[in-house]
């Protein structure tokens, strides 16, 4: 599937998601979009680092809160 096609879209696999948000995610079968977005995902990857619960814990309480709500 990885070589093939990719999936892009907002839907969660909760019922919230199906029922009420109407979420929506287009499954692409070519090889070529495919590989466009994995390419997408190794930039993504390669900017990002992992956080440790330390830093979270760090925050301001504004902060944590905003952070879930988003």
């Amino acid at each position: 599937m990885d070589d093939i096609g990719a999936a892009a879209g907002t839907v969660n696999l909760d019922n919230r998601s199906f029922r009420l948000n109407f979420e929506v995610t287009a499954l692409v079968m070519d090889p070529s979009f495919a590989a466009e977005v994995e390419s997408m995902f190794e930039v993504d990857f390669a900017r990002s680092r992992q956080m440790h619960p330390a830093e979270i814990e760090a925050q301001s309480l504004w902060h944590r809160v905003a952070a879930r709500a988003a």
